[in-house]
Order: C-alpha cells, then structure tokens, then sequence
C-alpha cells in the first residue's frame, strides 16, 4: 500500500481572494493586509468615507471603523498607519461613540 501525502496548502491563494472579495465584492477601497490576520481597507459611506478593519477571513463584518469627511483624508490615514492603535484624523468613531470637533481632543458623545 502506498502512501499518499496532501499536498501543502498555499495559504497566499486563500488570502489573496479573499482580499479580492472584499475589493470587488464588498466594495471597499484600498485594501490591504495589518499584522496579526488583520486587513483595513476604506468603505465609501453616504455622507462620509471609513478606514474599516476586520479578520482575514471572516464575512461577518467589520470589528472596527473610523469615519472621517472626505476620501482623501481616509486615504492618507489608512497609508500612514500601521495598524497598532489608531488611525490619526479621523472625526468619528461609532463603536466608542467618541467624536472629534476640532483636531485636539476626542469627546463622548451624550
């Protein structure tokens, strides 16, 4: 009897549609991959733009998102951070409820 062993799996293929899933099919902008299993990407909302993270791998939806007002901003935020802590600039966290009305501080909202 001969002995069959299953060939390795390329994990790269995996991931790498997954990421085109959540390009093409959830529509999220700049996608790419964080440290630890994580990707962040933009989400294109009605009144604002998002830099969004999840898991690699999970179609349940987003664990985080900071809204910022325009494309641009999000952008330049999502290229500078490195995924540790927070992205800088953004005006709106939902999940906390924190909401920036200038540059400085960070309020709760009532």
């Amino acid at each position: 009897m001969h002995a069959f062993s299953q060939p390795a799996v390329d994990t790269r293929l995996i991931v790498n549609r997954y990421l085109y899933w959540l390009r093409v099919d959830c529509g999220y902008q700049n996608v790419r991959l964080l440290p630890e299993g994580r990707w962040a990407g933009i989400w294109s909302q009605m009144f604002s733009h998002a830099v969004i993270v999840g898991r690699v791998g999970s179609r349940l939806g987003i664990d985080d998102r900071w809204c910022y007002h325009d494309a641009a901003a999000a952008r330049m935020a999502l290229q500078a951070w490195d995924g540790t802590g927070e992205p800088e600039g953004w005006h709106r966290h939902p999940r906390s409820g924190r909401r920036r009305v200038d540059q400085g501080m960070s309020t709760i909202a009532s």
